[in-house]
């Protein structure tokens, strides 16, 4: 047998406020026989009677006042959800990321499945096609993208939060025979092809003052271009481990001897950091539950940095 239903007992309340179905029939604008129908339906359920009828009338048996307590407060319940609801404004727009590719190809897949879920009226537009952070930065700063996904030491006129971090790796040709333990000395007759992010160049610096002594054979802005030549055979490479990925088949990757990482760093203009929309899709892509969820996490190479 179904189970009781809200409009039997606001059809219920009517009946017994108004004294009478007809009365009820026009206040909750339905006809009377519906009101008599969903009433003897209710009375059936609970298998007790509700109202004694006349021709003057109805009025509530002893059970239905006692019922009438509940049903009432049942009812405020449902106005106080429905007022809740009308009062709660629907988060909705367009969000302009601008990111790097290789965080569109291995962060955000899980994103837009959840958030088509979770916030279906919230749309991405994703640009990827920055090689340099200051590009991202400026993006932002000059409003063509809402949230940035960057590294430490943007600029102080955007609002930043602490996102996650990933190593920078030694990128070698398989065929390239090393011996245990490392040093830079083993590498002196392999060409060094070095990134030509600007961005890179502390990390090099960090690895010249571990010994790398290398003169730059290739500079390239491309990661894959970069991964492409090493691949092939043509050299060694320094490079966040998340712009190597995926790594090909005739190429390896080892941690440096002295670990560093890059962080990366959430942003957004001031003004917008307060900004519903903008402050849930910051959070949303905090979200570690999600962040988890990808292949890249389960590798063991990111971390939180909050």
């Amino acid at each position: 047998m179904a189970g009781i239903k809200l409009n039997q007992l606001e059809m219920l309340i009517a009946a017994v406020e108004n004294n009478g179905f007809s009365a009820a029939a026009a206040a909750l604008g339905c006809t009377q026989s519906r009101i008599s129908h969903a009433i003897a339906e209710l009375e059936q359920h609970l298998n007790v009677r509700l109202l004694h009828r006349s021709r003057s009338g109805c009025t509530p048996t002893a059970a239905c006042t006692q019922i009438l307590k509940d049903a009432k407060k049942i009812m405020q319940l449902l106005e106080g959800i429905e007022q809740t609801a009308a009062e709660t404004p629907q988060l909705a727009g367009r969000v302009r990321v601008a990111c790097f590719r290789s965080a569109t190809a291995n962060l955000l897949p899980p994103y837009f499945e959840a958030l088509a879920t979770a916030l279906p009226d919230i749309h991405l537009d994703i640009d990827d096609s920055a090689t340099e952070y200051h590009h991202l930065n400026d993006a932002v700063v000059s409003g063509r993208a809402d949230i940035g996904i960057t590294i430490q030491g943007y600029p102080d006129s955007l609002h930043g939060v602490p996102y996650i971090s990933d190593p920078y790796v030694l990128m070698l040709p398989r065929s390239f025979r090393l011996r245990q333990p490392f040093s830079w000395q083993q590498l002196e007759n392999l060409p060094f092809i070095q990134p030509n992010a600007n961005t890179l160049s502390p990390a090099v610096e960090r690895c010249r003052e571990m010994g790398l002594r290398n003169e730059v054979v290739h500079k390239l802005a491309s990661d894959s271009g970069i991964v492409g030549l090493v691949n092939q055979g043509l050299g060694f490479s320094i490079m966040p481990w998340l712009s190597v990925l995926p790594v090909p088949e005739n190429m390896r990757i080892l941690d440096l001897p002295q670990p560093l990482r890059r962080h990366l760093f959430i942003v957004t203009r001031p003004e917008l950091r307060h900004d519903k929309v903008i402050a849930t899709l910051i959070n949303f892509l905090r979200d570690k539950a999600l962040i988890r969820t990808t292949s890249v996490w389960r590798s063991g190479m990111l971390a939180f940095d909050y």
